[in-house]
């Protein structure tokens, strides 16, 4: 073994030891930085490794055809502000670029930024851009439109979705076209995976037609520019021919819109569809997996699939009914026999699988009735003549609202709905998109919903969760608010010793686990299919999701 390929392995096998020992994507992310494990990659072809892998296939790269992906809801917007769904996103990254962005082995990959360059305190990155790129309107991309889009995010008029990644910035200043220096309050050794892969904004388009607009008719630097789009149906992008690291091998990126699992899978099956980016019903995944037909990439999620609740509902905000409520759910009945064992059970807010954040010590929930009817019992919820409990008037109901058409999840809230039946709570059914449920439960408009989010994890995988756990977070779907969280969260941002800040993290998953601002149910383990026809892609992964970012140095072997 060659000293390059040695180290290579040596590297790889530090860090499927740490992907082990960590909470999230994030987390994992901030550590291997620290350690040392996640290198930029220098400029050049094949940016992503995929065209590495590429190069050791019999046929070479061509362009032309369209790759057709699947996802399981709606595209409600097509800006870096509305990245949070993962299936979004997918089609974001398709029209924008970062300074740099993160590949499928954790490296960080130079993009909009030639290099970069920390001051010996860490408090100052300088970035030098990529001289000649344009957006897909024309508009040159230069140091102006950094600044722009930092400084909108760091505007809290904007109440951006990103701007708790921007926490410990400072300042941000473009002394020239081609140069940005961002300045820090405190060291952050997390900077480069947080705040470096923000998707970029064309300054001046974005200024005069707004966020709302610009949401529908999105103008990036990316590989694909946008030709069609529907939210409910299909999001269809031509490539950019002048695309600065040469034209996509696909003509058309394709993102259809199928809720149902078996729909998704008759497309796989068929040839329709190259690639699903949500899992299939259990049984299928196994299906395909199994076929041979697929490349099939397996990690566990961050995501917990949970139910947001809204805090402040007469109901739902007495924190004895939420106890309660997860008495009621048998959890692992929903993971043997809806998931079929591909989930593990949540105990708070972050992963399972973590050694270094995770928190075991923490208040637990069984399955047991029993307890539930005498937790609601002692907090003065009591039977009422139609066996609903009811206190001071007020009938123990409330609607769960989940996504239209997800078969997947769909089973977890009728199988809740006749477990909350059975202890006296009555909660009804109804479905919507995913655009007006986010909306609906930040405001506090909604009662309840069910879906998957990360509450520490985010895109990058940092235990972080102040934009979903702390008081007004642009994500708290619960409207939680417990000021010693609210402390924590912002002192663990700001704290470098590893210990103290593990003893920060751990502390939330216990304040979490007693309040109950949501009922967390499982981690899911993720699939990602490719048909084979789909070439260029790794052989290894350590996060499928990192792939598509780089889907334009991907080709179809009969385009």
């Amino acid at each position: 073994m060659s000293g390059s390929n040695a180290g290579n392995f040596e590297r790889t096998v530090k860090l499927r030891r740490l992907m082990n020992s960590t909470s999230s994507r994030r987390e994992f992310l901030n550590r291997a930085a620290a350690a040392g494990l996640i290198p930029v990659v220098a400029g050049g072809a094949g940016l992503s490794g995929m065209a590495n892998a590429a190069a050791k296939q019999e046929n070479s790269p061509v362009q032309g055809g369209t790759f057709v992906t699947l996802g399981h809801q709606e595209v409600a917007s097509l800006s870096p502000e509305g990245a949070g769904p993962t299936v979004q996103w997918v089609a974001i990254t398709q029209i924008h670029n970062a300074l740099y962005e993160i590949n499928h082995n954790y490296e960080l990959i130079p993009v909009l930024a030639e290099s970069y360059e920390p001051s010996d305190d860490g408090l100052t990155y300088t970035f030098r851009l990529v001289d000649g790129v344009t957006f897909h309107n024309g508009d040159a991309f230069t140091s102006a439109d950094v600044l722009y889009t930092y400084e909108w995010i760091m505007d809290e008029a904007n109440a951006s979705t990103r701007a708790a990644n921007f926490g410990l910035v400072e300042s941000v200043e473009a002394p020239d076209d081609l140069t940005i220096v961002v300045t820090l309050n405190e060291p952050d050794v997390t900077f480069m995976v947080n705040v470096a892969p923000t998707f970029i904004y064309p300054s001046t388009y974005h200024a005069e037609v707004g966020e709302e607009e610009y949401s529908a008719n999105p103008v990036g630097t990316g590989p694909f520019r946008l030709l069609e789009w529907n939210a409910q149906q299909r999001t269809l992008l031509e490539a950019y021919e002048d695309h600065f690291r040469g034209r996509a091998n696909f003509d058309q990126f394709q993102l259809d819109v199928v809720p149902e699992a078996g729909g998704r899978l008759a497309a796989l099956e068929s040839g329709q569809a190259d690639n699903s980016i949500w899992a299939l019903n259990a049984e299928d995944n196994v299906t395909l997996e199994e076929s041979g037909e697929f490349t099939v990439f397996e990690t566990l999620n961050v995501a917990v699939n949970h139910f947001p609740m809204n805090n402040n509902h007469p109901v739902l905000g007495d924190r004895a009914v939420r106890r309660a409520l997860m008495h009621a759910i048998d959890r692992e009945a929903i993971a043997r026999d809806i998931f079929q064992d591909q989930a593990v059970l949540a105990a708070s807010n972050l992963s399972p699988k973590i050694e270094l954040y995770y928190n075991e010590d923490v208040m637990m929930y069984d399955y047991n009735p029993e307890t539930a009817m005498q937790l609601l019992e002692e907090a003065g919820w009591v039977v009422g003549d139609d066996g609903i409990r009811e206190k001071d008037g007020q009938a123990l109901t409330f609607t769960c609202v989940t996504i239209t058409g997800d078969s997947q999840r769909r089973p977890e809230a009728e199988i809740a709905q006749q477990q909350f039946q059975e202890i006296g709570v009555d909660m009804q059914l109804q479905e919507t998109t995913v655009d007006i449920i986010l909306e609906a439960m930040v405001a506090g408009e909604m009662d309840m919903s069910l879906f998957n989010w990360t509450y520490g994890g985010s895109a990058g995988g940092d235990p972080d969760a102040r934009d979903t756990l702390m008081t007004g977070g642009a994500n708290n779907f619960s409207n939680f608010s417990n000021e010693r969280v609210d402390q924590l969260l912002v002192e663990g941002v700001t704290e470098l010793d590893e210990e103290a800040r593990v003893e920060m993290y751990r502390e939330i998953q216990a304040i979490v686990a007693e309040e109950v601002p949501f009922l967390y149910l499982l981690y899911f383990t993720g699939f990602s299919f490719y048909a084979n026809s789909i070439q260029g892609l790794p052989e290894t992964v350590l996060d499928s999701d990192n792939i598509y970012p780089f889907l334009f140095e991907l080709w179809k072997e009969e385009a």
